[in-house]
């Protein structure tokens, strides 16, 4: 609501503003239209004055051409001074061919030469046969500057002389009213306009609007005060010079213009209402305009702001909406990735991951085959954001199935890839580097498909001495079929380190676009005091975010660091699903504590007597349990002697149907024993023996992990 009003009071006063502007300019236009049309009228009275003196004068010369026989001859003057009383003018002169005045009606002008003279050498041009006529304004005479006159002559046939007649102005004031009458009566300027037309000695009026006829009769009574009128001179060139004035004239404002011309002064009056009309219509023209324009733009831009709030709340929306599937796919990512194994005194891993974006294509993966095999990568999907990481997952899946049922990373590779291959319509491709640690020799077989050489990390007794790990790779995933790629190895010794890495790190630039480079790499990790797995990931990326001194990341950055400490002690068998097999894995269970009572001191061997008996009780619920309920084809026993804390962790691993006893409620005991539902107490007690108990499923097998810790 607030917007809208704030439009339309912008609207408001954009017309306001251009309503003063229109104003000001509808006056200027009016201006110039009333000066435009009192020129034009002036002009028009004054040429029209004048064309009827000519005229009136040129029918005299012709009338004289006439009279002395269309030649020139030297007539005596007595029947010149008839001939100009007669034609009622002031002087009539017969010129010959060379421009001489051969006779006059004033003897004194007689020989007087024209031709030359720079005012009566003009006509001369009678004599060239062409020309039959030329008229001269009012000009001082040649011969005597105190009189006023007109001049105008009429060639003789074939140029041979002409007939030049004047006429005073003081006679012309005498005969102007009657011309005037021949002219006008009543003389309109624009709609209510006027020419006043009065003689200069006496004031009378000559022209008057018949509208205002009763009301004056002379200049004076109309109005007109001649000491406020500006003068106003029409030269002979055509020009005009003075300006217009106001005056009332008849009661009404007008506009003026005052002349004078043959003894009478003409007065052009404009009322100012007609100026006035000029400017309100345009002012209102445009005025109605203006508002249908602006009226028109402020619906129109109310409707695009509500447009643009309308889209601003659809993207708003969009991306709220964006941002909440971004977190939703950040969180299934990182779910996806491992957030550790149980703790091992065989080796150690640690791993993190920092997307460019909310969401990466970089994945790290770690898990056990086995009680005495270890695998882990990392990955790196072509491209970042959304499309990399829905392509991640699917490629992390593969892989880390691929690898659980065939155990070898080429051969796992060689299989992901034909299986991306098959299906990769977005075209992406990927690197990976995949080891196999096995905790028995320390030796890591892997397979590189185009991704960077890890580093490996020696001991503190081998002076903390780092090396990458120098092997032909194989071409990247998903981008030709048909690649074997081949198994190579690489031995650990208890204490060392292997450190794997994404471009991320080693293409991160500086301010200078500088790459961090394999050699800062190298000594960020030889500067590691502890090669603990979380310290040499935690250093490297602490050195890689130094160098970049704040800039955006370009590229996702991931690291994964895996130490061997030593050989497991680790003991495996697998069973069949009978009773008998339940007595076989008893018996294996004793000859395990007979090994380790030999290899241990006596101390440790007395803690593992007094375990002795709940680890049976546990083995014997379990197995038994395995064998009535499951329908497994046999069964395994993982079972590891741990030192630190000092206990054993044994993993029960069948094929029969998925079953998870601890997700059943146990039994209540303060219940009569008829009266108690039959079965879980066996789970009941193995629980109240073990320190830990954990359940899963993988690869269609019941994982039940049982750790049981000597009492201190």
């Amino acid at each position: 609501m607030k917007r809208r009003l704030l439009i339309f009071g912008s609207a408001l006063a954009v017309y306001a503003f251009l309503m003063a502007v229109a104003w000001e300019i509808g006056t200027r236009q009016a201006n110039r239209n009333t000066e435009w049309l009192l020129d034009y009228a002036v002009m028009d009275v004054h040429d029209t004055v004048a064309g009827a003196i000519d005229t009136m004068l040129g029918h005299v010369a012709r009338t004289a051409v006439r009279h002395v026989g269309n030649v020139p001859v030297p007539l005596p003057s007595e029947r010149m001074k008839a001939g100009a009383k007669e034609l009622d003018i002031d002087e009539v002169n017969i010129v010959n061919r060379e421009g001489v005045i051969i006779a006059s009606n004033d003897p004194s002008f007689v020989g007087t030469k024209m031709a030359g003279d720079p005012v009566m050498g003009e006509f001369m041009a009678l004599t060239n046969g062409v020309t039959a006529t030329i008229s001269q304004p009012f000009r001082p005479n040649a011969l005597n500057p105190q009189l006023r006159a007109k001049y105008l002559a009429v060639a003789f046939p074939g140029g041979n002389g002409f007939v030049q007649v004047g006429l005073d102005e003081r006679r012309l004031a005498r005969m102007l009213p009657e011309i005037l009458g021949y002219i006008f009566d009543e003389w309109l300027l624009g709609k209510t306009g006027c020419f006043l037309c009065a003689d200069m000695e006496t004031g009378r009026l000559i022209s008057n609007p018949s509208r205002h006829r009763d009301e004056a009769k002379t200049l004076a009574e109309t109005g007109f005060n001649l000491a406020d009128a500006e003068p106003y001179e029409i030269m002979a060139d055509g020009k005009s010079l003075g300006r217009t004035f106001r005056q009332r004239i008849f009661g009404e404002p007008c506009f003026c213009r005052n002349f004078i011309f043959g003894g009478h002064r003409f007065i052009a009056v404009l009322p100012q209402k007609e100026f006035y009309d000029t400017r309100t219509v345009f002012v209102s023209v445009f005025a109605v305009l203006l508002l249908v324009v602006l009226a028109a733009f402020a619906i129109f831009a109310d409707r695009i702001f509500r447009d643009s709030d309308r889209l601003k709340a659809f993207y708003a929306e969009d991306e709220a909406r964006r941002e909440k599937d971004m977190t939703i796919a950040k969180t299934i990512q990182m779910a996806a990735l491992p957030v550790g194994l149980p703790p091992s005194p065989s080796f150690r891993v640690f791993a993190a991951m920092q997307p460019a974006r909310d969401v990466g294509g970089d994945f790290y993966d770690y898990f056990a085959l086995d009680s005495s095999h270890v695998a882990f990568l990392v990955a790196d999907v072509s491209g970042k954001g959304i499309t990399a990481a829905l392509y991640m997952m699917t490629a992390k899946t593969l892989i880390k199935d691929t690898l659980l049922a065939m155990r070898d990373p080429a051969a796992a590779l060689t299989s992901v890839n034909a299986e991306l291959c098959a299906n990769n319509p977005a075209n992406m491709f990927l690197t990976a580097w995949v080891g196999v640690l096995d905790l028995e020799t320390g030796v890591v077989s892997f397979a590189n498909a185009g991704h960077n050489p890890p580093v490996r990390v020696k001991g503190h007794d081998r002076g903390g001495a780092v090396e990458f790990i120098p092997a032909k790779s194989g071409p990247v995933l998903a981008f030709m079929d048909g690649v074997k790629y081949a198994s190579r190895s690489v031995r650990l010794d208890p204490g060392e380190t292997l450190f794997l890495y994404t471009d991320g790190v080693t293409e991160s630039i500086d301010a200078n676009g500088e790459l961090f480079g394999e050699e800062r790499l190298a000594n960020a990790v030889k500067a590691v005091p502890d090669p603990e797995p979380h310290t040499v990931c935690a250093v490297v990326r602490a050195a890689v975010a130094a160098f970049s001194n704040g800039l955006p990341q370009a590229d996702d950055i991931t690291v994964l660091s895996i130490r061997y400490i030593a050989p497991p002690r680790g003991f495996s068998r697998t069973f069949p699903p009978t009773q008998e097999g339940v007595a076989e894995a008893s018996a294996y269970l004793d000859e395990i504590f007979a090994k380790e009572d030999a290899r241990c001191g006596e101390g440790a061997a007395l803690r593992l007597a007094a375990m002795s008996s709940k680890l049976h009780i546990i083995q014997d619920e379990i197995c038994s349990n395995i064998v009535k309920h499951s329908g497994a084809s046999g069964f395994e026993i993982e079972l590891v002697m741990e030192d630190d804390p000092f206990g054993v962790k044994m993993t029960f691993i069948d094929d029969g149907v998925a079953y998870d006893p601890l997700s059943h409620a146990l039994p209540d005991t303060t219940l009569p024993a008829e009266k108690r539902p039959i079965g879980g107490l066996g789970i009941m007690m193995v629980k109240k023996m073990a320190t830990s108990i954990s359940y899963h499923r993988t690869r269609n097998h019941n994982f039940l992990e049982v750790t049981l810790a000597s009492p201190k």
